[in-house]
């Protein structure tokens, strides 16, 4: 009679054993599929297409950038405002750049906020953030502001005042200017963001010079 119960309570921690194997495999196996979805939706961000769009409301010094131009280029001698700002140590630089995305994948891709960094000669110039919330369908697209306001003064002492203001308005090569982002998906309450930065255009000032030249 004892060897009875003895083995029935066996029994019924046997099946206790199966019953948390199970649950711990189908945990297992629900953590890994999300970790998978996850992965996917993350991977998705870098397959969708970032262009600049166009840009606006370029400024240097407060003034617009068209200003400082004339049929013979870039003069120094007639930026009185430049020279003001160089002995202020305070020469911004700000715009507004429309950044077109779009979704060449066969799925439908969410967005939620861009981080954005403008590096100037290859340095950090300008880190934003802007909060979107985009669902982009196969062959969607919609453009996100982006805008910025950096004080180029160290460049314009380390290069001198002449030579930035020609990489802005006339620059051909690339690595002048450079745009990059770093989007992200939004899982619970967190933003999930793409590993390391996507270069979205590496000649901002070429988009410049278009607009003042």
């Amino acid at each position: 009679m004892v060897e009875k119960e003895i083995k029935r309570e066996n029994n019924k921690l046997d099946m206790k054993r199966k019953n948390m194997n199970i649950l711990c495999i189908m945990f297992i196996g629900l953590l890994l599929s999300g970790c998978a979805i996850n992965k996917k939706q993350i991977d998705a961000l870098a397959n969708c297409d970032y262009t600049v769009e166009s840009l606006q409301d370029i400024r240097l010094a407060g003034r617009d950038m068209d200003s400082y131009t004339g049929k013979e280029g870039v003069n120094l001698a007639s930026l009185p405002g430049i020279a003001v700002a160089m002995l202020r140590q305070d020469l911004p630089l700000e715009a507004r750049i429309n950044m077109k995305v779009s979704n060449p994948t066969t799925t439908t891709t969410k967005i939620n906020s861009f981080k954005y960094l403008i590096e100037i000669q290859g340095k950090p110039l300008f880190e934003g953030t802007v909060n979107e919330n985009l669902h982009l369908a196969t062959g969607e697209s919609t453009v996100v502001p982006l805008t910025f306001k950096a004080n180029i003064f160290g460049t314009a002492k380390e290069n001198g005042v002449e030579s930035v203001l020609n990489e802005l308005f006339t620059r051909k090569g690339e690595g002048f200017l450079v745009l990059k982002i770093k989007p992200s998906i939004k899982i619970g309450n967190s933003n999930i963001y793409y590993p390391g930065y996507i270069t979205v255009d590496r000649n901002l000032a070429k988009s410049i010079g278009k607009l003042v030249m």
